[in-house]
């Protein structure tokens, strides 16, 4: 039992990078968003339909939850929403009338990465939240609460043979 607690505390312990700030660049962006069993899957499946429809080699997407379902849905049907986004190369032309391109302006986030997320997803990707907006509170870092931001987010990508991800949450 010691051995499996010291194990799953190393793997906490060595799945996060140093915090840092990154300012992300303004970008165009469609999304797709689903309330179901299995959201994050649907939502991510429905965009890279979308990217391959578009012609999109090696499409960026990022992901975030939403809090728009009401306790039955949680409760009895198991239910949660998600929203998935196609980051837009600016000479993406869209064509799809029920994909709104939207516009994500120059923004300041604070980031953490997670190294091998979906080993542990429902521990160390909360987890991931908790620290920075622990950091956050510590620090004195406000978060940004404006309509034009999409105020957190994740970004998943393989390097080196490696699943990573990376948490955003928009900050003042």
């Amino acid at each position: 039992m010691d051995q499996l607690i010291r194990e799953d505390m190393n793997i906490s312990n060595e799945a996060y990078s140093d915090i840092r700030t990154e300012v992300v660049e303004p970008f165009s962006y469609i999304r797709y968003a689903v309330v179901s069993m299995e959201p994050e899957e649907d939502a991510i499946r429905h965009v890279k339909e979308w990217a391959e429809q578009l012609g999109v080699d090696a499409p960026q997407i990022i992901g975030w939850d939403f809090p728009v379902v009401s306790q039955e849905q949680i409760n009895v049907y198991h239910m949660h929403g998600y929203a998935a986004a196609l980051v837009l190369k600016d000479e993406t032309l869209v064509k799809d009338p029920n994909a709104e391109v939207l516009r994500q302006e120059r923004q300041k986030y604070i980031v953490i990465t997670i190294k091998q997320p979906f080993v542990a997803p429902f521990r160390l990707i909360p987890n991931a939240y908790k620290i920075l907006l622990t950091y956050m509170q510590t620090n004195g870092i406000q978060e940004k609460q404006d309509k034009t931001v999409i105020p957190c987010f994740e970004r998943e990508y393989v390097a080196e043979g490696i699943d990573y991800m990376d948490v955003y949450i928009a900050v003042e």
